[in-house]
């Protein structure tokens, strides 16, 4: 993390997911239309659709770690569990096992170790972080591969596929299986995590593009503009042009 007070505008690192780990600093971090204060000790996690912002008062300190997913392509368990992480969680002891985990994942960068030792370092990074007193409850790893396996859909094909029928059938299990995995791992169905990712979507376009309304709707493969604000306004109570107005304010 650079060591300076600069706002950043609104970005996404495009095929790059995101661990931030904190240990100076204060203001505020924007992951998506939420902020969070910035308090030392804490640590962020960004998917890929994230977009995040900066606003610091103090300086910080920590560090940023960009991976691509085949980064973790010999370690599936890792990356198949990043979902259990939140936006933002406690890191606990700062000498205890993290940031001695980072100092020495980023002398090993520096040095320009190769590409399979620092796979290692991120791998053990993730199931450290994911052992943090507060990440979620452990669950049963077939169970973890499968929902991994659905949101890696649900990113590849969300414009083109929103019925939970198509995503069960890709993954070749029966739509009640489907639902019964994301009640066991998000306490909820299949359908609202295919239109939470499209509503992501749909939100970032407001908050950074200038594009119409009209245009969003194309983009996101709505029949027409009309039946994309109802779903806007069944999900958030307010319409496109309301959210972004009330977001720009």
């Amino acid at each position: 993390m650079k060591p300076v007070i600069k706002p950043t505008v609104p970005h996404r690192h495009a095929g790059y997911h995101e661990l931030i780990f904190l240990s100076k600093g204060a203001g505020s971090h924007t992951i998506g239309d939420e902020k969070f204060d910035i308090i030392p000790y804490t640590g962020y996690y960004l998917g890929l659709s994230e977009v995040h912002c900066w606003d610091f008062s103090k300086i910080p300190d920590g560090y940023v770690v960009l991976f691509k997913e085949e980064a973790l392509a010999q370690y599936p368990n890792s990356f198949n569990s990043l979902f259990q992480l939140t936006k933002t969680f406690e890191i606990g002891n700062p000498n205890e096992q993290i940031f001695p985990l980072l100092e020495t994942f980023y002398k090993e960068y520096k040095k320009g170790s190769s590409r399979e030792v620092l796979s290692a370092h991120l791998n053990v990074l993730i199931l450290t972080t994911l052992n943090l007193p507060s990440s979620s409850p452990k669950l049963d790893s077939t169970v973890i591969d499968q929902l991994a396996l659905f949101k890696r859909l649900i990113n590849e094909h969300f414009t083109q596929l929103k019925n939970v029928q198509d995503y069960a059938a890709l993954m070749n299990i029966p739509v009640r299986r489907l639902n019964s995995i994301c009640k066991t791992t998000l306490n909820t169905n299949a359908r609202e995590v295919i239109k939470e990712r499209i509503l992501i979507e749909a939100k970032n376009s407001l908050t950074h593009t200038s594009s119409q309304v009209t245009e969003i709707a194309y983009a996101l493969n709505f029949t027409d503009s009309s039946n994309f604000v109802k779903f806007f306004k069944q999900q958030t109570n307010l319409t496109p042009l309301q959210y972004r107005s009330k977001i720009k304010v």
